[in-house]
């Protein structure tokens, strides 16, 4: 199968040449729901086959595509898990050093991947908790990037645009595997990211005349981390930030980094936004592996227990198609406690972020 970066290239910032190298990203199964929710209509999109189990995949392989081609051999990232795993597996490909910033929830297993790739990992005393706590954070690691001479690397369009282009492709692989436009996309939400950038995907289609129709893109979030799904419902233009205290790792992202563009995303779709409790998303991660078989991380299942509220209320009928977004895999958030045998995880407050980290091997 061809690289989702090759196949794609005229819809993405690659120009000159079409030799990329991946490493079997994208192209992911679209599979009809045999049982949950009653409706013969609804569609599972299985991010969770990615590589490294998640969509991150698609934006780390166009990221270390554009910085392979720009000469950069080393990089700082944050991540709540998945999309450290996702650059530290394309940065080996590639050669590129990888250097990434957690938080202090991050799943040991999450840790396992980043490690096993050969990422060093530090994880950062109060990252995540608030934008009070975590915009000094940020500060200081854009800092050291600068004095570095390499980049901060973020899986968003506020900081990685280009990169995040990536995430389009799962527009365009709907539409193909479907056959045309689904009615209703459920996407989890954290940062926002993903949510905007398949609504860009669909955008793209449309303007290039491939296809009549658009979907409406509905933000599913847990109740703990509301940043995007109160302000969709009440018309609102922007975000809101909040203090998260969500257990849902992945979409504990409390700051407004993505988020103002997917709620623009979702009102221009003419869609709506879900909030789930933690209990209901977990009840529907295990109803999915019991159900349907597949097997996806709590943050994987809040699309779909966005899409059992949305036809609990009625806003789904009963003739409306509908895809959700599964994005990273179950085995992301069991524990294997390898993560000693692949290398050390270093705990490091705000104060320890200076140059010498980058120049330690």
């Amino acid at each position: 199968m061809a690289s989702i970066l090759k196949k794609y290239i005229e819809y993405l910032p690659l120009a000159g040449t079409s030799d990329v190298d991946g490493i079997g990203e994208g192209n992911t199964p679209l599979v009809k729901s045999s049982s949950i929710g009653g409706n013969s209509r609804l569609y599972f999109k299985m991010e969770q086959l990615n590589p490294t189990g998640s969509f991150k995949d698609r934006f780390a392989a166009l990221e270390t595509e554009l910085m392979k081609r720009q000469g950069i051999r080393a990089f700082i990232a944050t991540s709540s898990g998945n999309t450290g795993a996702a650059l530290a597996a394309y940065a080996a490909r590639h050669g590129i050093r990888c250097l990434l910033f957690v938080n202090e929830i991050t799943p040991a297993a999450k840790l396992d991947q980043m490690l096993v790739y050969g990422a060093e990992v530090f994880r950062v005393k109060d990252f995540g908790v608030s934008n009070e706590l975590s915009a000094p954070i940020f500060e200081r690691l854009q800092q050291l990037a600068d004095e570095g001479s390499t980049r901060l690397v973020i899986s968003a369009y506020k900081y990685s645009p280009d990169g995040m282009e990536g995430v389009k492709t799962i527009a365009y692989e709907i539409v193909e595997q479907f056959g045309g436009v689904p009615d209703h996309i459920f996407v989890p939400v954290g940062g926002g990211g993903l949510l905007s950038g398949i609504w860009r995907g669909f955008r793209d289609l449309k303007a290039r005349g491939l296809i009549e129709m658009l979907p409406k893109l509905n933000a599913v979030q847990p109740e703990l981390n509301d940043t995007v799904v109160s302000a969709v419902n009440e018309n609102a233009k922007s975000a809101r930030e909040v203090i998260t205290t969500t257990s849902i790792s992945g979409l504990a992202v409390q700051v407004d980094i993505d988020a103002s563009l997917a709620v623009r995303s979702v009102s221009e779709s003419n869609g709506r936004g879900f909030l789930v409790s933690d209990e209901v998303v977990l009840d529907t991660q295990s109803s999915l592996a019991r159900k349907e078989g597949i097997y996806v991380e709590p943050a994987g299942a809040v699309s779909t227990a966005g899409y059992l509220k949305a036809l609990e209320t009625g806003f789904i009928k009963d003739d409306e198609s509908a895809v959700c977004i599964l994005t990273g895999h179950g085995l992301k958030t069991a524990s294997s406690g390898s993560a000693t045998t692949a290398g050390p995880v270093k705990f490091i407050q705000i104060g320890d972020i200076g140059i010498g980290l980058l120049a330690e091997h």
